[in-house]
């Protein structure tokens, strides 16, 4: 578990609350910091993904402006900051050379983050108000007046990811050409803390796995099966389709 690991990590540097943990985390470090603030803006998409895996609420929001907000923050941060923070650790190792400038590493993250909460909100409220995707709304004739506010929102947020996605490859290519200092040396892999001795016997057997299995797969799909065959008349008489 990535975020029990997390709290194990921030606890050993001291960490003691409930939540308070978070921000013992080595926050420092632009490869660390990318990761962290990726699975955190996750944490927003996931909620938003509740909706479009909601049958009901899908018909409302998929053809509209809160699809593109919602994947800007599974795919546009999720991903592609945690692929940031990945480069911000291996370019320095492949090359033998450390970060051109971390504080400008850490500043990019969270300009990414900053322009994200920008641009998607607005994106999630514009479709929330009916304005449609794929479409080039600069040149709609249907453009609604409450839309103009959060629309003037979406390139302010967008400027700002462009932003940070030039000091992000200003970085990187600076760091490739024109850092003179070593690269860190290679952190090793991390202890366990605990290990399967230490897990019950049970949970090693295959039975009690298969049986919840089978138990979650009837309790999902069982309901929608029954209904389909106490209502599907299988009497009714062929179709001729051509």
């Amino acid at each position: 578990n990535v975020v029990a690991s997390l709290e194990s990590a921030a606890r050993a540097r001291g960490a003691r609350g409930w939540v308070t943990w978070f921000f013992k985390l080595p926050w420092g470090d632009p490869s660390v910091a990318c990761q962290v603030l990726a699975m955190f803006t996750f944490t927003f998409g996931g909620i938003g993904g509740l909706i479009n895996a909601s049958y009901n609420l899908n018909l409302l929001v998929h053809n509209s402006a809160w699809m593109a907000g919602h994947l800007h923050l599974t795919v546009g941060t999720a991903v592609t900051l945690t692929y940031m923070g990945v480069t911000y650790w291996f370019v320095p190792v492949l090359w033998g050379r450390a970060l051109w400038s971390r504080g400008l590493a850490l500043a990019q993250a969270w300009l990414w983050v900053l322009g994200m909460v920008i641009f998607s909100h607005s994106l999630h409220a514009l479709g929330l108000m009916g304005m449609p995707r794929r479409t080039m709304i600069s040149a709609a004739t249907y453009v609604q007046p409450e839309w103009k506010m959060d629309l003037a929102l979406t390139g302010i947020g967008g400027s700002i990811l462009f932003l940070s996605a030039l000091l992000y490859f200003l970085n990187i290519v600076l760091t490739m050409t024109a850092s003179r200092q070593p690269a860190p040396a290679m952190l090793g892999f991390a202890d366990a803390i605990s290990g399967p001795d230490e897990a019950p016997a049970f949970l090693d057997r295959w039975p009690i796995w298969l049986t919840v299995s089978a138990a979650l797969i009837l309790i999902a799909y069982g309901p929608p099966l029954f209904h389909l065959l106490t209502t599907t008349p299988f009497d009714s008489p062929g179709f001729r389709v051509w």
